[in-house]
Parts: C-alpha cells; sequence; structure tokens
C-alpha cells in the first residue's frame, strides 16, 4: 500500500511538529518521503539502534517501550493516526530511547533526517519551532525521570498505572477521569511493589494534579501527563 501525495500532505500538514513549514516545504517533503506498513508484533526498531528516520502514523498502532535498569521492559505509549514516533533519535541524539512495535497491521509514512534537515536549512523559523518542540521532550524526559533514574519501583508502579489506564481507554475511548479497578493495595500487588511504595507514588502522583484518590478509588485525570512521567 502506497499512500497518495494529498494523503501524506494532510497527514503531515496535521502535525505541530510541522506547524512553522510553508504549504510548498510540506509538499516538498510529502514527495521525499516513504510508506511503510508493519505486521502485528513486527519489531521497527530497539532501543539504543541508530536512528535515521521519524515516522508518522497512518492506520493501525505501535507502543513504544523501554527497559528498566533491571532490564524489566515497561510500556511507555501506544500511538495511533496522526502519531509521530522516533523524531527525539534525529535531533537530540541518533540512539533510539526506546524500541517501538506495532500491535495492529499498521501502515505509517517515513521520514529521513537527510530530506528534513535539508528543508530546516532553508528556513531558520521552522527550524526555531522544531529544535523548541525537541527540547520540551528533553525537558520532559529530564524532568519525568522519577520512574527511570530514582528507582525501578517507581518505574513499575507508574508503568502498572499506565498500563491500566490504556487498557480502559481501548475499550472506552475518549473518556475523561478514568477510574482503575482496585484499591492501592491491588496496584502494589500488580506492580509487585509494597504497599506503602504504592501509596507514596499516588501521593506525589495526586500532589501533581495528576490523579486524585477518593475513598480508596483511584482516578486518573490526565493520561499524558502520567504518560509523560515515563517519557
Amino acid at each position: 500500500m502506497t499512500l497518495s501525495h494529498e494523503t501524506v500532505v494532510a497527514l503531515l500538514d496535521g502535525l505541530e511538529l510541522f506547524e512553522a513549514l510553508s504549504d510548498e516545504e510540506i509538499e516538498a517533503l510529502a514527495r521525499k518521503v516513504d510508506t511503510v506498513s508493519w505486521e502485528p508484533g513486527e519489531i521497527v526498531f530497539q532501543e539504543g539502534d541508530v536512528g535515521a528516520a521519524c515516522y508518522v502514523i497512518y492506520t493501525g498502532g505501535v507502543k513504544v517501550t523501554r527497559r528498566l535498569v533491571d532490564g524489566q521492559p515497561i510500556a511507555l505509549a501506544q500511538v495511533g493516526h496522526g502519531g509521530v514516533v522516533g523524531e527525539l533519535a534525529l535531533f537530540a541524539s541518533e540512539r533510539r530511547a526506546g524500541t517501538l512495535q506495532a500491535v495492529d497491521p499498521t501502515t505509517a509514512i517515513a521520514i529521513s533526517r537527510d530530506d528534513l534537515m535539508a528543508i530546516l536549512h532553508g528556513n531558520a523559523d521552522a527550524a526555531v519551532s522544531m529544535a523548541v518542540h525537541i527540547a520540551r521532550l528533553l525537558q520532559r524526559a529530564t524532568d519525568r525521570q522519577f520512574a527511570a533514574a530514582t528507582s525501578t519501583v517507581n518505574g513499575r508502579i507508574l508503568a502498572t498505572l499506565l498500563a491500566q489506564v490504556e487498557a480502559r481507554q481501548s475499550h472506552h475511548p475518549g473518556e475523561e477521569n478514568i477510574e482503575l479497578v482496585g484499591s492501592t493495595s491491588d496496584l502494589a500487588r500488580s506492580a509487585g511493589t509494597p504497599k506503602d511504595d504504592a501509596a507514596r507514588v499516588l501521593h506525589w502522583l495526586e500532589n501533581e494534579g495528576v490523579l486524585r484518590v477518593k475513598r480508596g478509588r483511584i482516578i486518573v485525570r490526565s493520561t499524558p501527563a502520567l504518560r509523560g512521567y515515563l517519557d
């Protein structure tokens, strides 16, 4: 399957990452991208691989995972139509920060570093705009080291919360204020951590406004914020 030029243009034009590109630059970039397809379970790239392209998902879905210090894999995000994955490696590092795997039959467009940089070299505004976008990603990664840098216990609790939220969203897309099934004790058992650690993380996230705990119920108010702590 090869996406039409018009489809690719519409996909690129809807991305915040490329909001500073002119119509002509979007058209030029659309002529250079490749259409790629992956089967469910297929690994697109591994954590630590050299990154030479980013991907914009058209149909299907992918998940991003990362390994904790002890080798435990955790799910960072699931990305569907219109989502961009792999862009950080194009600007901030040549190495992939996580592993990308298809979870459904997926079609995406691949944008190479060389093609993107060729456009940015001629458009200072777009280069600054993308630099700001990447800086935000890096800032979030720096500020949200609670899971990976502080301890694997925290990471497991956060990853367990996110997995439960994403499972709920798969059956109730668009739902806000997601109420999870189970108590603090249930969360601790699922994450394989002491209850005190689970309670501490929940208290911290509640202070951050990410969730609230009410009469033993855990209600997640912001999935993107929760996911951000694992980026």
